[in-house]
């Protein structure tokens, strides 16, 4: 039995414990807590293969290829990482201070699978700076350590996460679990559709299919990639050489008439320009408003070394109008050549 059939099995019986709790509900007998535990118990034990194999924002091979010989020395195989973590441990000992060290240490334990380590290490970096990255290493870390964390200060941070990321896959998944727990199936359905429609590959996008199945979602329901607004985008000139592979590029929809929150936002890691993305309201953060239904929709392409998801100095960004009546099929534009000052 491969670990996609034992996460298939899993996931089918978290879709029974969904079904059973408004009859567990019904017993006044029967405690919160125990409804909790028990979807919990059903949930939890296939979170880590849907993260490792999707959900996280970390590419582990990507880095782990890029980064680790660099900095920690070794050809990078997996069987060098213990000795690459003791140099990491070495050398942070001498640099506490270095939470791009710390970081990378986070992620090398949880490559190792020790979940403690890689705790403590994710907490070390979010002292020194409360990033995405830091916050949900913590959060994953509490919640795999022991289950019920979801439901405490792990699922606070959870949904901290959220409000600034909404597109976060690993925040929508465990925030998706969470709402589930809770018995919001409503915001369970929200979040694991905004999570299918990221293009999982095609195991876990059957998993996740058929637990939205339950819950009343069919792939009918949820936007496809390709619909909404296709934007290429580019980098002027005088910018180009202020880029690099890995920076984190935001196009983000907003409605040039009304001001407020983005109409939709997607976060994409940049391997070079030009590139295209896709957004519609499959990436949608305002609920009820489409975004090809409107005239017009003020569309913003941001580059983002740090990553963060607010415009920071020396970020690069560009800007352009998407106009329905103008739309021909092709993709629409927007150049880079501005500076955030």
């Amino acid at each position: 039995m491969n670990l996609f059939i034992i996460a298939a099995v899993v996931l089918t019986g978290l879709a029974v414990a969904i079904v059973i709790r408004p009859l567990l509900r019904k017993s006044d007998d029967t405690p919160a807590s125990l409804v909790a535990a028990l979807v919990l118990g059903l949930a939890l034990p296939a979170a880590v293969l849907v993260i490792y194999l999707f959900a996280s924002n970390h590419d582990w091979s990507a880095t782990a290829a890029a980064t680790a010989p660099s900095r920690m020395g070794g050809d990078g195989k997996a069987g060098d990482l213990p000795e690459m973590v003791s140099k990491l441990e070495d050398r942070l000992r001498a640099e506490p201070g270095d939470v791009n060290g710390w970081l990378l240490l986070g992620r090398t334990y949880v490559q190792l699978q020790q979940i403690a380590e890689s705790r403590r290490a994710y907490r070390q970096a979010m002292a020194l700076d409360p990033s995405t990255e830091a916050i949900l290493g913590v959060a994953e870390a509490d919640i795999l350590l022991d289950r019920s964390n979801l439901m405490r200060d792990a699922g606070r941070l959870v949904e901290e996460v959220l409000v600034t990321d909404p597109q976060n896959p690993k925040a929508l998944f465990y925030g998706g679990m969470a709402s589930m727990v809770r018995g919001d199936l409503d915001q369970f359905r929200d979040r694991w559709q905004r999570l299918l429609a990221m293009s999982p590959p095609e195991e876990i996008r059957a998993v996740i299919e058929s637990q939205l199945a339950q819950v009343g979602v069919t792939a009918e329901n949820i936007s496809a990639p390709g619909q909404g607004i296709d934007v290429s985008v580019s980098v002027s000139e005088q910018l180009a050489e202020r880029t690099k592979p890995g920076a984190v590029l935001y196009l983000v929809a907003r409605d040039p008439n009304q001001p407020g929150p983005p109409l939709a936002a997607v976060r994409h890691v940049t391997e070079g320009f030009p590139v295209t993305l896709n957004i519609s309201d499959a990436n949608a953060m305002t609920p009820g408003r489409s975004l090809t239904s409107l005239p017009q929709v003020k569309l913003i392409a941001r580059i983002t070394n740090s990553g963060e998801p607010t415009a920071q100095a020396g970020d690069l960004f560009g800007e352009s109008v998407w106009r329905s009546n103008e739309a021909t099929g092709k993709s629409f534009s927007i150049v880079i050549d501005r500076v955030v000052e």
